[in-house]
């Protein structure tokens, strides 16, 4: 039997013997008792939350640059070294091919390979020096 129907069968059993005053404190009881309810479930799952927070913190790694992972992450992840600093928020990182991230929450802007950095910024070097290079056997740069 729960906490609502023994109520119920108390209340049946105070209505009974007509008195009202007891009936009156049996219903202030029982929605007292109905308010610790509703704290419980909401204490309950506030721990719960609690609970996830710290299993998280005792699996972040921290790097030398701005970010963080998860220990044991099977993917290779990356998530905002702010965001979990300021608002113990795991946020994830947009990666781009160019070794660089942003974070979609606050926008913080940083790198988070960097030699994938220098090869992109190699690669692009070289295709700028293949247009000079074609522009110059065509003789365009005389045109200007």
């Amino acid at each position: 039997m729960g906490l609502y129907e023994g109520i119920k069968d108390v209340a049946k059993v105070v209505q009974q013997a007509d008195n009202v005053e007891l009936y009156k404190k049996l219903l202030d009881l029982s929605s007292q008792a109905l308010d610790m309810q509703a704290e419980i479930a909401r204490l309950k799952e506030e721990n719960t939350e609690l609970k996830k927070k710290r299993d998280v913190s005792e699996n972040i790694v921290r790097h030398e640059l701005p970010f963080v992972t998860l220990q044991g992450d099977t993917k290779d992840l990356y998530y905002c070294s702010h965001c979990w600093d300021s608002e113990q928020r795991v946020i994830q990182l947009n990666c781009g091919n160019d070794g660089q991230f942003e974070c979609p929450h606050c926008h913080s802007k940083g790198i988070y390979d960097t030699a994938k950095k220098q090869e992109y910024y190699k690669k692009k070097a070289q295709s700028i020096a293949n247009v000079n290079r074609k522009m110059y056997r065509n003789n365009l740069f005389d045109s200007y």
